[in-house]
This record gives C-alpha cells, sequence and structure tokens, in this order.
C-alpha cells in the first residue's frame, strides 16, 4: 500500500478501489471480518489508474486464492444488491457514472468463451 487510503461504507456492491485512493465496501462486509479484511487486503493492492491496465487485472485473476469463494457466494445471496459489483457500469449519485475495465474485460472473455462453445456445439 503506498499511500494511506481512506475506506468507505455503502449499501451496493462489494468492493472497488478508486483513483483518489478510495476504498468503497459493502456496509454488510462488517459482518463478515475474513472476508472484509481479505476485499481490504485486495483493493489495497490495486493501482490508482483510471483507465484498464495488465496490472489491475492480473492482480484481480489472481484473487481467487485470496477470497474464500464460499464466504463471498454467501455474503452475495444474503446481499443481492451486491451484485452490482458485476455490472461494468453503473451510475452513483457520488461519483456519476462508474466504469469497471477490468469487469469489461472478464465479460468479453466470458462472451467468447460462450460464443465458442456454441459454435463448438453446433459443429460437432
Amino acid at each position: 500500500m503506498d499511500e494511506q487510503l481512506k475506506i468507505i461504507y455503502r449499501n451496493y456492491g462489494i468492493a472497488d478501489r478508486f483513483p483518489d485512493g478510495t476504498i468503497e465496501l459493502n456496509k454488510h462486509l462488517k459482518k463478515y471480518p475474513s472476508l472484509h479484511k481479505s476485499l481490504i487486503e485486495h483493493e489495497a493492492r490495486h493501482t490508482n489508474d483510471v483507465s484498464f491496465n495488465r496490472k489491475d487485472l492480473l492482480h484481480d485473476l489472481s484473487t481467487p486464492n485470496q477470497i474464500k469463494t464460499m464466504k463471498m457466494m454467501k455474503f452475495i445471496f444474503r446481499h443481492p444488491f451486491s451484485l452490482v459489483q458485476f455490472a461494468p457500469v453503473y451510475y452513483t449519485k457520488k461519483r456519476g457514472w462508474i466504469v469497471d475495465y477490468n469487469c469489461i474485460a472478464g465479460w468479453v472473455v466470458i462472451s467468447i468463451l460462450v460464443l465458442l462453445g456454441l459454435l463448438w456445439g453446433n459443429v460437432i
């Protein structure tokens, strides 16, 4: 962590790091101490870059080893507004339009894999 980060709690999503050094976390994460801690550690390792960058993408791809999947799924199931996290573009009153380039990259990869699967299924 290069500098002091500010943590703000909100009602939606899971966790995000913004270029101004702010980490925004879902307020319900306080009920899940180990998940809360691992998400803060994860977000603190992100860069402050506004645009898409390889370092942040690789960091997100290595995350499953750091954050327990079952704890995350339990949190998402109990707090459905956390699903906003998986939208590549969303709007907030405070920050306006948010574009998550790493999320867009993830959806592109998933879309390509689904398309290839559909094409492969029709070929066989």
